[in-house]
């Protein structure tokens, strides 16, 4: 069964290209063949690779081992301190939008110092 099929198939590709060869020469157009990306594909392209690496970064962020990690290890996103440092128990003043312009009399530090 194997010899026929065998025998079959070289009979096949030996007949194949003289049948096929007609003796007028054909250019290939290499145009045809290639597949030029559009702004399209591009901008889809580039919002799936995006999107694979905020699917990720939120991935390792909501892990439990990276979680367990940062509190053994005591990391912890500091926000803005709500209290001034010291003893006193005030509201910290950049809470506060009034505070945030800038002052006229600002202080400069002395680049000579007097005797």
């Amino acid at each position: 069964m194997t010899r026929w099929f065998t025998a079959a198939v070289l009979v096949a590709l030996a007949t194949g290209p003289l049948a096929a060869d007609d003796g007028r020469f054909v250019p290939i157009d290499t145009n045809r063949l290639v597949v030029r990306p559009s702004r399209a594909v591009a901008n889809m392209t580039a919002q799936t690779i995006g999107l694979a690496g905020d699917v990720a970064a939120n991935q390792v962020q909501n892990d439990g081992f990276i979680k367990t990690f940062n509190n053994l290890f005591g990391y912890t996103r500091s926000g803005p301190r709500l209290t001034q440092p010291g003893r006193s128990a005030l509201p910290n003043p950049s809470l506060f939008p009034s505070t945030r312009y800038a002052n006229y009399n600002t202080p400069v530090m002395p680049t000579v110092q007097r005797r």
